[in-house]
């Protein structure tokens, strides 16, 4: 979720996650997009494009991932595979774009394994809704990071409150 540049570019990036979080989150979308992890699973890409048009937003945001920008492009170092459906959205929760779950929904999937960034936000926000939906949800811990330790943690307390697994034992090594 969300493997675009201005999130993981800690150098250039408008709103990096921390250095340890963008090289844990693309260790973890080589694994899993190319199937080295997670065999049989069916990976999408979940990207930010927010409107120019949402300037308030926007302002909070340092201007991330606006739609057409070079920031809201995927971060070069991620391998992604022609094959791997991309569904934009310009909210938090990944099912603010109707698409994904129709698209789930035709491969008949039950269960969802989240990785990305920002733990206390997209990650946070799709995790909780896929749980209302009715889907069996793994957040992958250590493939999802934020730009603060603190705000990690919370994320990942409030993601148990709401019945979604946190599995501490994922490793791409």
């Amino acid at each position: 979720m969300d493997l675009q540049r201005d999130f993981l570019d800690t150098g250039n990036g408008r709103l990096p996650v921390s250095k340890e979080g963008a090289a844990a989150v693309i260790a973890a979308a080589h694994a899993i997009l190319s199937g080295s992890v997670l065999p049989g699973a069916h990976p999408v890409a979940l990207v930010n494009r927010f409107p120019r048009s949402q300037a308030f937003a926007n302002f909070f945001r340092k201007s991330a991932a606006i739609e057409g920008s070079d920031g809201a492009l995927l971060d070069p170092r991620v391998r992604m595979p022609q094959t791997v459906p991309v569904f934009a959205k310009s909210r938090a929760s990944a099912f603010s774009n109707a698409d994904l779950q129709a698209w789930l929904q035709d491969k008949s999937v039950a269960r969802l394994y989240i990785m990305g960034v920002f733990a206390e936000g997209c990650v946070r926000a799709t995790a909780i809704e896929a749980r209302a939906l009715g889907y069996e949800v793994v957040v992958l811990l250590n493939a999802i990071a934020s730009n603060a330790a603190w705000k990690l943690r919370w994320a990942v307390r409030s993601m148990r409150k709401h019945g979604v697994r946190i599995d501490d034992t994922f490793s791409v090594e």
